[in-house]
């Protein structure tokens, strides 16, 4: 068990660390310690000397007395079995003898391990994702009593350099369609709440401004640390509940999953009768009479990129004696010169780049001027100008390029580390000097689609989070009776009989041991049950309407980039919707000839950390400068995992039509060369901890997209029936 949960965490352990640690996993300290304790050491592989250190560290042998926690040998006087300390027999045998005494002062009893996954009370947790710091924040709704549904127009609130609102007059009456385009480049929030039958004239971009608010760019405020080792106390943490910080003091069970990481939190009255509710009771069906023009338009969808469709080849050992190290190594070495490779083909495609050449070839280069293409490992500014360290797959050199170049500066705060760009310029000795900078963007000017038939439009959706106490349920079910055709007008009529299609990008449950003090937020602590709720609610959905439904870090999914999907084990009932597509993040998918990528967004956390400028509260930008850099997540070894696949199937290869993501809890959009960007927003209320770090999410919008044009058609809010909003 041991072994097969530290895998799953991407920590290997020697055996005879594991004969060391085996006999008092799950009674003595958890998975969670463990691991802390080898990140500290800086080192995933867990051998006997840091195996003892840890055990003499939790009290459970004492210093210099390797016997106190390592089996005795079994001899003549004591015959002993493998099953006395808890070993299967494969595992034990070593050769000529078994090792197999149990540990001093217990008995087999005590040390067999358990048949069921209970921890003990001192249990840790391993989160299944990254705490959420990188919320989002915008302006509060307002508070004037709304009908069930209130639509906003396309154009909300420019988020450009000023930051006070501006004055227009609503014009166009209900009936008439709403449509519109977004000026390049602004970014847009929607904020406001308008009466059931104010549209806004998208042809002008015209808004009631006393319906909105504009939201104040402020960066969110750092939590302050709960105790001495500025780790806080968590919600896995014993400290946590003795100290009351929850408010009531009550200390979970935590019950692991084959992949180690929890699945539930189990209180103490675990015997009694559930007393949370996952919606079987939730029965809605289509209006009568009610007619859904999509219904009458043929299916046009294919999912083009999905992570699940890569065949990866893993990395060969050399021989029978390489170490676990040299694997791992040379797993990432074929990333990045896979990521190299696809950047480079990128690169070509621009008319303006000219020749590229190797790194290794550049000594051969005389007076020319030549452009190079390689992976920045390292950028600072210097008194003349800024100094790069790229490395390509046939060498590395420092770059230079000086303060008077075009847009020096501009390109310097664009470059994240580990992203790939082109240097244009003239080699010297053992440096290179540049004259001009290029990012893989995406091309100026695209080749317009032909027109579709019949209008058709997608629904975009993210971060659910059912099974949170802050998940919007009135809400989402007011959602799902407007999907059923309960509209308010002949404009919601038209919008809802021609959605054919939905996507939901990541965050879909609420998820378990996820941030501090998640547990006393739960309603469903449980979650096999949460996946049971949502799918409960998703199947009234009706059934000509297709759902793409993605993961995103808070679900049960791999924690590293790119999550292929949910473990089926556990979202089992999502597989089982019958309109229901499960993807990977990222996705990309065709409807109609129109490409939209959909990421549950982990890289805006990556992009707010580097570029100045840029922060949670306008996630729209971050996702430009991510487009820029044609990459879901360009940095190694900051906030967002990546795992070591030998293809970098995070690339953005084909520029999409439209970009989706999420992950930030709030709704902005723009365009940016002709890719409509949007980040989707929430179903969940301001938790506890978002309070703590300054996080306002903009919960229950419904962005709705003309398939067509990949554009916002109209924005439907339900957020009058989102309590804590």
């Amino acid at each position: 068990m041991l072994v097969e949960d530290l895998i799953k965490n991407n920590y290997l352990i020697t055996p005879s660390a594991y004969y060391l640690l085996e006999p008092h996993y799950k009674r003595d300290f958890t998975l969670a310690e463990l691991i802390k304790f080898a990140k500290a050491r800086g080192t995933f592989v867990i051998d006997s000397a840091l195996a003892m250190d840890f055990l003499v560290e939790k009290g459970v042998v004492s210093t210099g007395s390797p016997d106190d926690s390592a089996p005795e040998e079994a001899t003549e006087e004591t015959p002993v079995s493998p099953a006395d300390v808890g070993y299967s027999e494969d595992v034990v045998e070593t050769g000529e003898t078994s090792v197999s005494e149990s540990v001093e002062g217990d008995s087999p009893e005590d040390i067999a391990p358990s048949d069921e996954a209970v921890l003990a009370e001192d249990a840790g947790s391993i989160s299944t994702g990254d705490v959420v710091e990188s919320g989002v924040v915008t302006a509060s709704s307002g508070e004037e009593s709304v009908e069930p549904a209130k639509i906003v127009g396309e154009t909300s609130i420019s988020t450009g350099a000023t930051a006070e609102s501006e004055q227009f007059p609503a014009s166009n009456p209900v009936e008439e369609p709403i449509s519109s385009e977004i000026s390049e480049g602004e970014s847009f929030i929607s904020t406001g709440t308008p009466e059931p039958e104010e549209l806004v004239d998208e042809a002008s971009g015209s808004l009631d401004s006393s319906l909105t608010e504009v939201v104040e760019d402020s960066l969110p405020v750092e939590a302050e640390p709960l105790n001495g080792n500025g780790y806080g106390n968590y919600a896995d943490s014993e400290e946590y509940y003795e100290n009351g910080e929850n408010g009531n003091g009550v200390k979970p069970k935590i019950v692991y999953g084959d992949y180690g990481i929890p699945i539930a939190y189990v209180g103490e009255d675990v015997e009694g009768e559930k007393s949370y509710s996952t919606y079987r009771d939730v029965v809605i069906r289509p209006k009568e009479g009610f007619h859904y023009r999509a219904k009458e338009i043929p299916d046009d969808w294919e999912v083009t990129f999905d992570v699940k469709n890569v065949k990866f080849e893993a990395p060969k050992v050399k021989n029978a004696a390489s170490k676990e190290g040299e694997i791992i190594i040379q797993a990432y070495s074929n990333y990045v010169k896979s990521r190299l490779k696809k950047m480079r083909r990128i690169f070509r495609e621009n008319p303006e780049i000219g020749t590229v050449i190797d790194i290794a070839k550049l000594s051969y280069v005389r007076d020319d001027e030549v452009t190079i293409v390689g992976l920045v490992n390292d950028k600072r500014e210097t008194a003349k100008g800024y100094m790069f360290e790229v490395e390509d797959a046939t060498g590395r050199i420092k770059v230079f390029l000086g303060r008077d170049k075009e847009n020096a500066s501009q390109a310097y705060n664009a470059i994240m580390p580990d992203s790939v760009v082109a240097f244009r310029g003239q080699p010297g000795r053992g440096i290179f000097f540049a004259n001009r900078v290029f990012l893989p963007d995406v091309p100026k000017f695209r080749r317009e689609k032909p027109p579709l038939e019949e209008k058709v439009y997608a629904i975009l959706l993210s971060d659910i989070h059912v099974g949170s106490n802050k998940f919007c349920e009135k809400a989402f079910e007011k959602f799902l009776e407007w999907l059923n055709g309960e509209v308010n007008s002949r404009a919601e009529e038209e919008l809802v009989s021609r959605i054919k299609y939905m996507i939901i990008g990541g965050d879909v449950v609420d998820g378990v041991g996820i941030y501090p003090g998640q547990y006393n937020e739960l309603e469903i602590p449980d979650i096999f049950d949460q996946y049971e709720a949502l799918a409960n609610l998703l199947r009234n959905v009706p059934d000509h309407i297709t759902m793409f439904i993605g993961p995103g870090n808070h679900d049960a999914a791999r924690t590293a980039l790119p999550q292929p999907g949910f473990y089926e084990e556990y979202a089992k009932p999502l597989y089982k919707l019958k309109n229901a597509v499960i993807i990977s993040n990222p996705a990309v998918i065709n409807l109609h000839g129109r490409e939209f990528l959909v990421a549950h967004g982990r890289g805006i956390e990556d992009v707010v950390d580097f570029i100045p400028g840029r922060s949670h509260h306008h996630p729209a930008q971050a996702m430009v400068d991510l487009l820029k850099l044609r990459h879901i997540a360009p940095t190694f070894g900051n906030k967002v995992p990546i795992a070591p696949d030998p293809e970098d199937t995070l690339v953005i290869e084909s520029v999409p039509d439209l970009f989706q993501a999420g992950h930030v809890h709030v709704m902005e959009y723009q365009i940016y060369s002709g890719v409509f960007v949007i980040n989707t927003g929430t179903w969940q209320a301001q938790t506890e901890f978002q309070k703590m770090v300054n996080i306002v999410p903009t919960p229950a919008r419904v962005p709705i997209i003309d398939v067509e044009t990949a554009r916002l058609r109209a924005v439907v809010s339900f957020d009058q029936f989102c309590e804590g909003v």
